[in-house]
């Protein structure tokens, strides 16, 4: 994926969300994430850490073929309540005070996951700006 984080959020974005969250770079994701998996696929996952709290958000985005697409569905679909916020078709759950919300947009996958994210709402700002540059 030729997108790099400061481009799939950029700065504004991310200062409009919280200006106390800054970009980690080099950041590994942990083995098994959907940010592992899709940079696995050749994608992106990108990492914010709040300065002040240490709290993180965590947005990933592949590129992908219809089956693993059709597959991502169908695992959204058991795990998540589908939501009508943001892309063509979304989902969103909370677990242990983690939001995350998975979206998809024709052939992308998003994920964006954090402690900061109670409801669908709460990303939504970030999901558009992310779903945007990924046209």
């Amino acid at each position: 994926m030729t997108v790099g984080c400061n481009t799939l959020i950029t700065p504004d974005d991310i200062y409009a969300f919280n200006p106390n969250f800054a970009l980690i770079s080099n950041w590994t994701p942990k083995a098994g994430s959907a940010a592992a998996t899709a940079k696995s696929e050749q994608g992106i996952a990108c990492r914010w850490q709040n300065q002040t709290s240490g709290d993180t958000i965590d947005i990933s985005a592949a590129h992908l073929d219809a089956a693993s697409i059709e597959a991502l569905k169908n695992a959204a679909v058991e795990k998540s309540t589908m939501v009508p916020t943001y892309g063509d078709e979304a989902y969103f759950s909370v677990s242990g005070g983690v939001g995350t919300a998975i979206v998809f947009q024709g052939t992308y996958w998003l994920v964006a996951s954090s402690v900061e994210f109670a409801e669908p709402g709460d990303p939504a700002d970030l999901i558009t700006a992310a779903l945007s540059a990924l046209k």
